[in-house]
């Protein structure tokens, strides 16, 4: 297949492996409204102003239960039938069972990227692509990945500002940077920081150069929208930089890494592989 046409065959593959693992998602909500729904009602504080409109309460598990079954209905539907209503509405409903969810009881969860997810794909339907329409798709991983971009474009200006005015803020070409962003977390989370973490923030400049690798890789992941190599590169590094980010800042970035797989993956290099076997069994 040339570019154009895997492009499209991985997005028509994208669009029915995201509804299996948005089922999964929706399960992960399930059970974090059945965590919070224990936690005492008056330390419940909506963030966003909207939020404050639909749920100036935690809803209760009876209203959550009927968003997520509705939820789980339209991408059922979606599957045997895909629709622009059907994607509108599933957006929607994760939008809004994310709201209580989102930066309350001092708790932060990245839900925002299935949400930006399903909002950039309303219009991209499997059976109205076409190989010349790669560029839809396109913009689709490009919207993805420029959150990445635009997070590492802030660290690079960050560091700049604080340089050019001699500010006294630690900066990320600081040896210490890594490992203070590590041990600020772990303090805050109130957990001992591991001895063999130590040993490894030990290297100091080491660090330094990982750290300035990284954030440039961040800021370069919107090439991987339009070269399909690249985009599988950037889908492995993102996953390398979430495992870190879980285990050494610990921000709760799983299903995050498990979605970044699901759109990513280059599923083109799967039906020669069947062939493959099938060849080799014929043979036998």
């Amino acid at each position: 297949m040339n570019y154009p046409q895997l492009t499209v065959f991985n997005y028509k593959t994208v669009y029915y492996v995201l509804r299996v693992f948005s089922l999964y998602w929706l399960g992960v909500q399930f059970l974090k409204f059945i965590e919070l729904e224990n936690r005492p009602k008056e330390i419940y504080d909506p963030v966003f102003g909207f939020e404050k409109m639909i749920f100036p309460e935690f809803p209760g598990i009876f209203m959550a239960t009927g968003l997520i079954v509705a939820c789980g209905a339209f991408i059922i539907a979606s599957v045997f039938k895909p629709s622009y209503v059907f994607n509108i509405m599933i957006f929607l409903l994760m939008a809004v069972i994310n709201l209580p969810l989102s930066a309350n009881f001092g708790v932060h969860h990245d839900n925002h990227v299935i949400i930006l997810v399903y909002f950039l794909s309303i219009f991209l339907l499997p059976k109205n692509l076409e190989d010349k329409d790669y560029k839809l798709v396109q913009y689709f991983y490009l919207g993805v990945l420029m959150t990445y971009t635009l997070a590492g474009m802030g660290k690079f200006l960050g560091t700049a500002k604080n340089i050019i005015k001699h500010t006294p803020k630690l900066t990320w070409l600081d040896k210490n940077a890594a490992k203070l962003n590590t041990y600020d977390n772990y303090w805050a989370a109130d957990m001992a920081i591991p001895d063999w973490m130590k040993e490894i923030y030990a290297y100091e400049n080491f660090w330094v150069v990982l750290t300035v690798v990284g954030i440039g890789l961040q800021f370069l992941c919107f090439l991987g929208a339009f070269n399909r190599k690249l985009l599988t590169f950037f889908m492995l590094f993102l996953y390398i930089f979430h495992t870190y980010t879980a285990k050494f800042v610990l921000a709760d970035f799983e299903n995050t890494n498990y979605l970044l797989l699901v759109i990513f993956f280059p599923y083109h290099i799967l039906p020669p592989l069947f062939k493959r076997g099938e060849a080799k069994v014929l043979n036998t």
